[in-house]
């Protein structure tokens, strides 16, 4: 049996009945904390830019972490806008979509999960054209080096897609995808394309498919290549405010929320039972599942289109408040809400994966020489040491890295000659450096020794002290 196979059975037989337990790695649209305040370390602050994980087991203890930093995604992507400065607090503006391809056996890691930013990469390290608003992609490191950008999905291909003129540009706001289905993605504005029966009016609110039999995908189930013209509008805005109102969800301030406005976030609900049905009268497609967020669905609430539209389920409940019930305040999704109200957010990004957190991040990414670096973290070891090295301070360069198999936390080595290093607690704790002297960039990176003897690395940082 192929790998193809293999995994459409894993996903056919098994996925149903772990849904319920299944983590996300996900977005928000606003600045929010955990519900832990991990250990009062800045790994409790949640930024737009930044990938949190949340998990729903054991139950009902659910608390939001941050996965990946903004400085994880500065590091592996490097000096991209040609600065010198390895900090950019700004890169990838938010990250508008996530992505995740299951299989029967995988951890998912910093390299593995694809996104689409609202802001472009610049292309100094990775070369043209980066990833855009229009791409799904990640940063890999490959024979060409680390910064590199592995695709998905590109713009061009979206656009050949919706049948839309060659140079056009698109925003990808909200994506999912198997290789069985197909891509589901949703556009940020509301565009003219030519697909389908005929020429339609894409609106912000609509599900796009491009059908798996539209798609020749790589080995490894990226998109190669397209069908010209073979998009499909299956749900419609007015249909998503029907799934919105039949799930009877309230926002962070409790109004029943009964519009979409604005699709945000798409995943995959393998809990939920897939739909046949015709499009245009003429193409009979299947749909899985699909749970979805939106911009009205502020208290970061996810639905689902099972049922005819609900709440999606999670391992502790619904991930949102039914109406009359009051706010939907966040807890759900492990986020910390003001007192009396939910949580500001939406769920501005979603995708179910196998995360596992180690993470670092500094209190201060660029600091004056004749300071120490002081460095936050979470190790799940029982034996912890933080390093540091040189890197280069030129402009266009990325920090040099090695893999380090077998993996099952950040999967590449950043620390070969380091010149820094010192023990710290396990858990939630706090790295302070020796004093700094002179101008220079530094590399960090943990590493730990687990209860199961695996030796284990975190997510990267990178300090400029000047």
């Amino acid at each position: 049996m192929n790998h193809f196979s293999t995994r459409v059975l894993f996903l056919a037989l098994c996925a149903p009945a772990i849904a319920q337990g299944m983590p996300f790695v996900f977005t928000t649209s606003q600045t929010e904390r955990t519900m832990s305040g991990s250990g009062g370390t800045v790994l409790k602050d949640l930024r737009p830019n930044e990938v949190a994980m949340v998990e729903y087991w054991p139950c009902p203890v659910v608390s939001a972490e941050k996965w990946a930093p903004r400085t994880c995604f500065h590091t592996m992507a490097g000096d991209e806008n040609g600065d010198t400065w390895k900090w950019n607090p700004t890169m990838f503006g938010s990250i508008d979509a996530l992505l995740e391809i299951l299989g029967p056996v995988g951890i998912s890691n910093q390299r593995t999960v694809f996104w689409s930013p609202s802001v472009a990469m610049q292309p100094g390290v990775s070369g043209a054209p980066g990833i855009r608003p229009g791409d799904t992609a990640r940063i890999v490191r490959n024979g060409s080096g680390d910064g590199q950008v592995e695709f998905f999905l590109r713009q061009e291909q979206v656009v050949q897609a919706l049948g839309m003129a060659v140079g056009s540009i698109v925003d990808v706001d909200a994506i999912a995808a198997d290789p069985f289905y197909g891509v589901f993605l949703s556009l940020d504005v509301d565009t003219v394309v030519s697909m389908g029966c005929a020429t339609t009016f894409v609106r912000d609110g609509d599900v796009v498919m491009i059908p798996a039999a539209a798609i020749t995908w790589t080995s490894d189930f990226r998109v190669q290549s397209v069908l010209p013209g073979s998009g499909l509008v299956v749900y419609t805005e007015a249909q998503m405010d029907t799934f919105v109102q039949n799930a009877q969800v309230t926002d962070r301030n409790g109004v029943c929320v009964t519009q979409i406005q604005d699709l945000e976030a798409l995943d995959i609900d393998w809990s939920g039972a897939p739909q046949s049905f015709w499009v245009c009268s003429s193409t009979f497609v299947t749909v899985p599942a699909l749970a979805f967020t939106g911009e009205l669905l502020t208290g970061c609430s996810v639905l689902t289109t099972s049922l005819g539209g609900s709440i999606l389920q999670r391992g502790c409940g619904g991930l949102g408040t039914s109406c009359g019930s009051g706010p939907t305040y966040g807890f759900q999704m492990g986020l910390q809400p003001p007192p009396g109200i939910g949580v500001p957010s939406f769920v501005n990004a979603l995708a179910t994966a196998f995360p596992r957190q180690y993470t670092l991040e500094p209190q201060q990414h660029t600091f004056a020489q004749g300071n120490a670096a002081v460095i936050d973290l979470f190790s799940p070891g029982l034996f912890t040491v933080v390093f540091g090295r040189f890197e280069s301070p030129l402009p266009n360069t990325v920090a040099t890295s090695a893999l380090f198999p077998p993996s099952l936390y950040f999967p590449d080595e950043y620390i070969t000659g380091n010149f820094i290093w010192g023990f710290v607690p396990n858990g939630f704790a706090t790295y302070t450096s020796p004093v700094i002297p002179w101008p220079c960039k530094l590399v960090w990176q943990s590493a730990c020794i687990t209860a199961w003897s695996t030796v284990e690395l975190s997510t990267p940082a990178m300090t400029d002290v000047y």
